[in-house]
């Protein structure tokens, strides 16, 4: 590159570069033409001369994705020397300027994590939300190097910014990126047990963490602290979180192509001829079927609102304000009520098996209030109240059953076991709520 470019770029003189321009119209070219080398854009943007680096940006804006010979761009030059306002002004003319890998796969959000700038950090996160994803050659991720380099305001940041994060990929990064292991294997949560960042553990435990994974030497992150001193505190919060030793497992861990030799299970079966099923209908036809179940729902509903025969009118024994109970006889209600909810359910888990897996979530709580509805109603509207007095039975049944499944539904969607202090208010909770109902509803 010609000496007195050099010289222009690092004092940020702008009429020095267009008198270079009008000497030789092609003076960039020459400098474009080698793969590794300080540009311009380089200098001025290491010396924060933002004038000169936006005049560069608008006549060479390829410069800002050049590396130079110890592998560094623009911004990641920038954001070494502190040239804040540099970056500033270079995500305003290309956001994806962030996610440009230099040395080692670091890309410049990389870069901020390692260096604690946690300003940058959001800037970042705001301008190019996708850049989360990025990993270096090592397969780490911005949380992997902020754990390495002990910066926990780094950390605090990325994983709040998972969470809090409306965009459309964002469920899928809360799951993936912190459970994501390098390419020895370590998650976040290792590297953390390996520094004995007791303040890390805490945080890495509240977020979607694979129950006590290991890495490629088959340690697990309690496994990492061992030969290191003081780690009490950092052992007691894995321990208590259920993250044991790997000689602890009983549970037989199988490879992939161990998984595929193995014969499949009945429930395994069950499942994939569901999902084949799933997969091969059209669009057309998976609204089609929505809105029948649908409507079969809606009618079933109705039904128990409006049984057969009707309901006795206000008079009598019942006050004027109450509606009286069914004028059919328990025989032939309990029929009725077991088609009639048989029907209601079967058409609940046809509506859920049709939607898309993303959208689930959004209406286990309102159908499960709706079922709560339904069954409250026939209860109320039965003979003589003949289901009145079994609600808190069916109520305990039915909230023991889930007791039963939650650790399992709480593992599929934290990917990590809960832990007993959980367990045990879930179950005052469960026993609060039966008393309530046993004292609302006595037998």
């Amino acid at each position: 590159m010609d000496e007195r470019m050099w010289e222009a770029a690092r004092a940020g003189k702008v009429d020095a570069l267009y008198a270079l321009i009008q000497e030789n119209p092609f003076v960039f070219e020459s400098i474009d033409e080698v793969p590794f080398i300080d540009t311009p854009l380089h200098i001025a943007a290491s010396e924060g001369h933002i004038d000169f680096v936006m005049e560069m940006m608008m006549l060479k804006p390829s410069f800002a994705r050049k590396l130079n010979p110890s592998g560094f761009s623009p911004m990641h030059l920038a954001l070494l020397n502190e040239r804040d306002l540099v970056i500033h002004e270079l995500l305003k003319v290309d956001k994806v300027l962030v996610r440009v890998k230099g040395k080692g796969g670091l890309t410049s959000l990389h870069l901020a994590a390692e260096k604690g700038n946690l300003n940058l950090l959001a800037e970042f996160l705001e301008a190019c939300p996708e850049c989360i994803t990025d990993l270096t050659i090592q397969g780490q991720t911005a949380l992997h190097i902020a754990a390495i380099y002990n910066n926990f305001e780094s950390l605090q940041l990325l994983i709040c910014w998972l969470r809090k994060t409306t965009h459309k990929d964002g469920y899928d990064w809360e799951k993936q990126v912190v459970n994501k292991k390098d390419r020895a294997g370590n998650t976040v949560l290792h590297i953390a047990a390996s520094n004995n960042h007791s303040k890390m553990v805490k945080l890495l435990l509240k977020c979607k963490i694979i129950e006590n994974g290991t890495n490629l030497n088959g340690r697990t992150a309690l496994e990492m602290l061992e030969g290191q001193v003081d780690v009490r505190e950092t052992a007691r919060t894995l321990r208590w979180a259920g993250y044991l030793k790997s000689e602890a497992k009983n549970l037989a861990r199988q490879t992939l192509a161990e998984s595929l030799r193995s014969e499949s299970s009945y429930f395994e079966k069950l499942q994939r001829y569901l999902a084949r099923k799933n997969n091969n209908i059209s669009s057309d036809m998976r609204s089609t079927m929505l809105v029948v179940a649908a409507l079969i729902l809606t009618a079933s509903y109705h039904a128990c609102l409006n049984p057969p025969g009707g309901l006795n009118q206000p008079g009598g024994l019942w006050p004027s304000n109450f509606i009286g109970p069914l004028e059919l006889s328990t025989a032939y209600f309990k029929f009725f009520y077991a088609i009639n909810t048989a029907t209601f359910l079967t058409s609940t888990c046809i509506v859920f098996y049709l939607l898309p897996d993303e959208n689930i979530n959004l209406l286990t709580l309102p159908v499960l209030l709706f079922i709560l509805c339904y069954l409250f109603s026939i209860a109320i509207i039965s003979p003589s109240r003949c289901l009145l007095g079994s609600i808190p039975f069916i109520l305990l049944v039915t909230i023991g059953f889930g007791f039963v499944l939650w650790p399992k539904i709480f593992e599929l969607y934290c990917r990590r076991r809960p832990s007993w202090s959980w367990m045990l208010k879930f179950l005052f909770f469960l026993c609060l709520l039966y008393m309530i109902m046993s004292i609302l509803f006595p037998i």
